[in-house]
């Protein structure tokens, strides 16, 4: 039986496994109960870490499986719904025990390693001190893939082990506060894969730099969060880091940074440089759209970008085209309802034509697309120079009607004898 730290766990539950008084108790097997061991715990597996252990009521032929289940999924029922109850509201049943339900399968749980470990609560049900021994507990037995989702209605300081995990994996974060990373350092040797949702909140950039450096075999990246408090720290104001990433493979990145902010943005975007896949949002392109071509890396390995724009930014996607020349995906959506103000610039003919579009790209998707002028100028500019181009998806906006859509169809059609080996559909 496992042991939890100096901690004190809540009392006990004496209802932890329950026995139901149901015909599942009776002499008789049935044929899921005599399948082997080892295909039963991974069928628990597929379950919530509730729903794994409420199956011991079954019949004593279940009742110890769920321990050797190597996941553990805890959800309190509320998180992501409810993030600042009423004040004067009582916590219900379920919301109460939560603790104590966690503490007792800690307690009881034999399987090593936890392959993953999913934990989503509002401050709510558990209190700092929980999730901090629950985390240590997770790293002592070996935890592989990480998921943690809190509530930002209160700040939680979380413990310096998340950050220093030996053998974890993978690592997911959202509702949390990331300030803490300014008292201590960042450890993560085995991180291969990181996701940092839309509601983790960084107190300065610097710590971003400061998360990504300590994950020196990271792979898929992905960065989403737009939320900061304050900002100016010494890479923010000088770019005195060292950046490496030079195994991240995909990365889809949706920051956002203050215009004093510049030098640590263009810091994580050239460590992106060998990425094959690359996903850029439309914040991180407002960030980027006063960018000039030296402030681009070359992107020797890029394959698939696909880029998203409030308000179109030709120049940056020309910069990043003649950037990457072996690209041969290019996805562009235009988030129309999001940052649009309405003055769309115009489509510049770039003085060389990029070499991707001449020699690699094979297949270009234009997504919400409204008829602008600007738009169909670039439609124009791929369908002329791109060579081996194969398919072109054009996306219609919802908001256009159908007498507009049928004139755009006919003018992209008669475009189409310049590629005629292309294929073009219309959505």
């Amino acid at each position: 039986m496992a042991e939890l730290s100096a901690d004190p766990p809540p009392k006990r539950l004496h209802n932890l496994f329950p026995v139901a008084e149901t015909a599942a108790n009776a002499t008789a097997t049935d044929r899921i109960s005599e399948l082997p061991d080892a295909l039963l715990i991974q069928i628990l597996s597929l379950l919530p870490t509730k729903q794994s252990v409420v199956t011991g009521s079954l019949s004593k032929r279940w009742r110890p499986l769920w321990a050797s289940v190597p996941i553990l999924d805890f959800t309190d029922g509320i998180a992501g719904t409810v993030d600042r109850p009423e004040r004067n509201e009582p916590k219900s049943r379920e919301t109460s025990g939560f603790s104590e339900f966690v503490y007792s399968v800690l307690l009881l749980h034999e399987a090593r390693p936890i392959t993953r470990f999913r934990l989503r609560c509002s401050h709510w049900s558990c209190s700092q001190r929980d999730i901090a021994t629950w985390l240590s507990q997770a790293a002592r037995r070996g935890v592989e893939q990480l998921e943690l989702s809190l509530s930002l209605s209160r700040y939680v300081a979380l413990p310096r082990k998340l950050f220093n995990f030996e053998t974890v994996v993978e690592m997911k974060l959202d509702g949390v506060f990331l300030n803490a990373l300014a008292g201590f350092s960042v450890s993560l040797p085995s991180l291969k894969v990181l996701h940092v949702g839309d509601r983790v909140l960084f107190g300065c950039h610097d710590y971003v730099v400061k998360l990504l450096a300590g994950c020196p075999v990271l792979e898929k990246l992905v960065l989403e969060s737009t939320y900061s408090d304050a900002c100016g720290g010494p890479v923010c104001a000088q770019g005195m880091f060292d950046l490496n990433l030079n195994r991240l493979v995909k990365a889809r990145i949706g920051f956002s940074w203050y215009k004093t902010c510049t030098k640590s943005m263009f810091l994580i975007f050239n460590s992106l440089s060998n990425v094959r896949c690359l996903s850029i949002l439309s914040s991180t392109v407002e960030c980027l759209k006063d960018s000039t071509a030296s402030d681009i890396p070359v992107f020797n390995n890029l394959v698939q970008l696909e880029i998203s724009f409030g308000n179109y930014s030709w120049d940056l996607l020309t910069n990043l085209l003649q950037h990457s020349q072996k690209l041969e995906v290019l996805t562009i959506y235009k988030e129309s309802q999001k940052h649009a103000n309405g003055h769309e610039p115009a489509w510049n003919l770039p003085l060389v034509v990029p070499e991707c579009v001449l020699s690699h790209l094979k297949a270009f998707c234009l997504m919400e697309f409204q008829g602008l002028d600007c738009e169909m100028g670039f439609l124009r500019y791929v369908m002329q120079n791109a060579r081996v181009l194969e398919t072109m998806k054009i996306s219609m906006a919802s908001s256009l009607d159908p007498q507009t859509k049928l004139q755009i169809r006919s003018t992209l059609t008669a475009l189409q004898l310049n590629i005629q080996s292309c294929q073009i559909t219309f959505h």
